[in-house]
């Protein structure tokens, strides 16, 4: 179990790097584009470019977020409960968050089949949608991951 959690660490962080260069890339290509517009050149397809940066950044981000439990959470209540009831709803949480996000994966898979076989492309510069469904899928197959092992930890602290 040990093996896989260091798998995912790693996985995750090289993740994270993939979307702190997405985050920058959106942040040049923006102030590139403002720049541009000073000089009536902007940039053709910034605003597809960075949506594109956007969803890639966010994806990348999902797994480590999980991984480090950054995730906002209201624990008023939680707080107040004894380590066992906490360890409970910590499993239950994990648990419902598995669920929704096996589903959202299968989905996307399925969507980026669907933009595949259409042909879909970005409107103006005719970038193929379906392989940023893909990837974003990918991420999320990889926050499944770390959702389980993160389930896995939990469950063996509560029967400790």
């Amino acid at each position: 179990m040990e093996s896989l959690e260091k798998k995912l660490l790693f996985l995750s962080d090289k993740l994270k790097m993939v979307g702190a260069f997405f985050l920058f890339g959106m942040a040049v290509l923006t102030g590139l584009d403002v720049i541009g517009r000073l000089f009536k050149h902007p940039i053709f397809g910034s605003i597809e470019l960075v949506s594109f940066m956007g969803v890639l950044a966010i994806a990348a981000a999902l797994p480590v977020t999980q991984l480090t439990k950054g995730h906002i959470g209201v624990e008023l209540l939680v707080d107040r409960l004894p380590r066992r009831w906490r360890l409970v709803c910590e499993l239950i949480t994990e648990t419902v968050s598995l669920a929704l996000f096996v589903v959202v994966t299968w989905r996307m898979f399925l969507f980026s089949m669907k933009l595949r076989a259409s042909g879909e492309v970005s409107m103006n510069l005719h970038l193929p949608e379906y392989a940023i469904v893909f990837i974003l899928a990918c991420s999320c197959v990889v926050l499944c991951l770390v959702i389980v092992s993160s389930i896995l930890k939990t469950f063996s602290q509560l029967i400790k």
